[in-house]
C-alpha cells in the first residue's frame, strides 16, 4: 500500500516530464511547417511554445529569429513599420547575431531618415554576415556627415524623428 502511494505519483511525474519534453520537437516541426506555408503568426506561436519547453535550444532560437524576421518583412512591406521594428528586435532578442534582422532594421531606419541607426544596424548586420557594409550604410554616413555640417535638411542623426 505504501509503495503504491509513493511510486504511482512518482511514475506519473516522470511520465508527465517525458511527455512535456516531447512537446518542443512537435512544436518545432509545426513552426517549421507554418513558416514554410507562410503562416507566420502560427509559426511564431509554435516556436514560442517550443522555446517555453526548451529555452536554451539554439536551433529553436535561430528558427524564432527566422520567423520573426519574416513576419517583420511582411509588416515592413505593408507599411506597418512599428510592427516590423518590433519583430526585427524580437528576432535579435532570440538570436543576437541574426544578420538579416539587423539589415532590415538598418533599411527601416534609413527609410525613416534615422541615419545613425541605419549605420549602426546595417553595419552590425553586415558584420555578422561577413559582408561589406550595404550601400544604404554608405549613403547614411554621407547624409549624416552633410546633416552635421548643415548641408542637408530633413533627417536626423538619431531617435527616428524625421525633420521633414
Amino acid at each position: 500500500m505504501f509503495a503504491a502511494k509513493v511510486i504511482r505519483p512518482w511514475l506519473t511525474a516522470i511520465a508527465l516530464t517525458i511527455a512535456l519534453q516531447g512537446c518542443a520537437p512537435i512544436n518545432q516541426d509545426s513552426a517549421q511547417r507554418a513558416l514554410a506555408e507562410g503562416r507566420l503568426d502560427d509559426a511564431a506561436n509554435d516556436v514560442q511554445a517550443a522555446l517555453a519547453h526548451d529555452p536554451d535550444n539554439l536551433t529553436l532560437k535561430n528558427l524564432a529569429a527566422q520567423i520573426f524576421t519574416q513576419r517583420g518583412v511582411k509588416s515592413y512591406q505593408s507599411g506597418a513599420m512599428i510592427a516590423a521594428s518590433e519583430d526585427f528586435h524580437r528576432a535579435i532578442d532570440y538570436f543576437p547575431t541574426y544578420a538579416p534582422a539587423y539589415d532590415y532594421l538598418g533599411m527601416l531606419s534609413f527609410q525613416q531618415r534615422n541615419w545613425r541607426d541605419a549605420i549602426k544596424y546595417g553595419s552590425m548586420g553586415a558584420g555578422y554576415a561577413g559582408q561589406p557594409d550595404p550601400s544604404y550604410v554608405r549613403d547614411a554616413r554621407e547624409n549624416l556627415r552633410r546633416l552635421e555640417s548643415g548641408g542637408i535638411q530633413g533627417g536626423t542623426g538619431a531617435g527616428g524623428q524625421s525633420g521633414s
